[in-house]
C-alpha cells in the first residue's frame, strides 16, 4: 500500500467544508468576551509616588548618620500587613472592609533605585505604589491612607541617630526637669518649715546664754567661796570676843565727899579702901562682828539662791542648746542631702538640654526623609476591563479553536483516510500535481 501525502490545498479544501464550524466558533467567542468584558465591572487604577531621601553623612565621603536599606525592606514595609489593615479600617469605617491579603493583590510596588557613581549606596529611592479597584473615589481615600499611614509610620527609621534620639532625650530631659522642679520646691518647703538661719540664730544665742550663766556661775561660786571663808572667820572671831565688857572704876571724888557728908560709920570708913566699882556695856565690836556675820550669812544665802538658779538655767540651757544643735545639724544633713540630688539633677538637666539641643538642630537640618511626589487623584477613565483587547484575544482563541474542531469533525466523518475528489472517474492527484489512475 502507497504512502499518502497531504496537500496545503487538502487542508484549505477541510477548512472550507468546515467553514462554517470555524464561523460560529469564532463568533461564540468574540460574543461571549463581549458579554463577560461588559458583565464585570469597570476597575480604575490610582497611584502614588513617594521620594525616599538617604540618610545624611556628616561630610562629603564621610561617615552616614542614618539607616540604608535594601529596595526590597521598603516594599516590604510598603506591604506591611499591620499597616494595610489600619488603612483599611480608616477608609471603611463602617466595618465591612477588605482583609490585608485582598489589598495586597490590589496593590503594586515599584521601587526605582537613583546610584550616584561616587556615593554608592547612598541613594535616594522612587517609590511608586499604584492601587487597583472599582470604586473611584474609595481608590483615591485608600492611596492617600497608604501614604500618610507610610509616612508616618517610617519617617522615623530614615532619620540621623541625632534626630531619632530627639524624642527620647526630649523624654527624659522632660522627667529630669520635673524632678528638679519638684526637688526644688522640696527644699523650699523644707526651708520654709524649718528656716535654718533663725535656727542658727537661736543656738548662737542659746550658746552665748550658756556662757554667760557659765561665767556667772563661776563668778558666783568663786564669791561664795570667799564669803563663806569670810563667815567661818567672822564665826570664830565672834565665838572669840565677849558680847559685854565689864569696867573697874574708883569712887569720885564728888561721891566720896557726898558719902563723907552723910556722916559714915567708922566701919563703913574702914571699909573704903576695899570698895570698887564694876560697870558692864556693850562691846561694839561683838555688835560689828555680830552685824558683819549677818551680812555676810545673807550674802551667802543670796550667793547660794543665785548660784541654784544659775545651776538650773545653765542645765536648761544646756538641753536646749543641745536639743537646737541636734535639730541644726538634723536640717544641714537633709539640706545637704537635698542639694546634692538637685546638684545631680542639674547637671543631668544641662547635659540633657545640651543634647536636646544639638537633637533639636539635627532634626531641624535633616530634611524629611519621605517626600510625597505624586499624590494620589481620584481616577476619571477605568483601566478596565479592556473590551478591545478581550475580543481581540477571544478571536485569536475562537480562531484557533474553530480549526481545530474543524479538522477533528472531518476527521470524525471520514476517518483516517486520504481526502478523494468528488468525482470518481477523476484520477487522483497525488502530491506534486502527479495524475495517478485510479485502480
Amino acid at each position: 500500500m502507497e504512502e499518502y501525502e497531504v496537500d496545503l490545498r487538502d487542508y484549505v479544501r477541510i477548512l472550507w467544508k468546515e467553514k462554517w464550524i470555524v464561523i460560529v466558533t469564532f463568533l461564540v467567542a468574540v460574543g461571549t468576551a463581549l458579554a463577560i468584558s461588559y458583565s464585570l465591572p469597570k476597575q480604575y487604577r490610582t497611584e502614588t509616588a513617594l521620594l525616599i531621601l538617604p540618610p545624611l553623612a556628616r561630610e562629603v565621603g564621610g561617615e552616614v548618620t542614618g539607616t540604608v536599606y535594601s529596595p526590597e525592606t521598603y516594599k516590604s514595609l510598603a506591604l506591611a500587613s499591620d499597616l494595610l489593615q489600619e488603612v483599611a479600617a480608616k477608609v471603611y469605617p463602617e466595618g465591612d472592609r477588605p482583609s490585608a491579603l485582598e489589598l495586597k493583590d490590589r496593590i503594586k510596588v515599584e521601587i526605582e533605585q537613583t546610584t550616584a557613581k561616587e556615593f554608592p549606596g547612598r541613594f535616594p529611592l522612587y517609590l511608586r505604589v499604584s492601587f487597583t479597584g472599582t470604586d473611584p473615589e474609595r481608590l483615591q481615600q485608600l492611596a492617600q491612607g497608604w501614604t500618610e499611614g507610610f509616612t508616618a509610620r517610617n519617617a522615623q527609621l530614615f532619620m540621623s541617630r541625632a534626630a531619632q534620639s530627639y524624642e527620647y532625650i526630649k523624654e527624659n530631659f522632660d522627667e529630669v526637669e520635673e524632678e528638679l522642679l519638684a526637688k526644688e520646691e522640696e527644699k523650699r518647703v523644707y526651708q520654709k518649715e524649718n528656716p535654718l538661719e533663725i535656727l542658727q540664730a537661736e543656738v548662737a544665742v542659746l550658746e552665748a546664754d550658756y556662757k554667760t550663766y557659765l561665767d556667772q556661775l563661776e563668778e558666783k561660786r568663786r564669791e561664795l567661796a570667799s564669803k563663806e571663808a569670810t563667815l567661818a572667820a567672822l564665826t570664830e572671831a565672834l565665838a572669840q570676843e565677849p558680847q559685854y565688857l565689864t569696867l573697874m572704876r574708883t569712887v569720885s571724888n564728888e561721891a566720896l565727899w557726898n558719902f563723907l557728908a552723910q556722916r559714915a560709920t567708922p566701919q563703913e570708913l574702914s571699909s573704903l579702901p576695899s570698895l570698887a566699882l564694876q560697870d558692864q556695856e556693850l562691846n561694839f565690836v561683838y555688835l560689828d562682828l555680830r552685824s558683819q556675820l549677818a551680812s555676810t550669812q545673807v550674802a551667802v544665802k543670796t550667793l547660794r539662791e543665785e548660784i541654784g538658779y544659775l545651776e538650773s538655767a545653765l542645765s536648761t540651757t544646756l538641753a536646749e542648746l543641745k536639743e537646737k544643735q541636734a535639730r541644726l545639724v538634723e536640717v544641714q544633713a537633709e539640706l545637704e542631702r537635698l542639694d546634692r540630688e538637685i546638684s545631680v539633677l542639674k547637671s543631668s538637666y544641662t547635659s540633657l538640654a545640651g543634647k536636646l539641643q544639638e537633637a533639636r538642630i539635627a532634626k531641624a537640618e535633616t530634611a524629611e526623609p519621605i517626600r510625597v511626589v505624586e499624590a494620589p487623584v481620584v481616577p476619571e477613565r477605568p483601566i478596565g476591563p479592556s473590551k478591545k483587547m478581550n475580543v481581540a484575544v477571544a478571536g485569536v482563541l475562537g480562531l484557533f479553536l474553530g480549526i481545530l474542531l474543524a479538522f477533528f469533525s472531518h476527521w470524525l466523518r471520514e476517518g483516517s483516510q486520504p481526502p478523494h475528489d468528488q468525482g470518481a472517474d477523476q484520477p487522483a492527484q497525488a502530491p506534486g500535481g502527479k495524475e495517478e489512475p485510479n485502480p
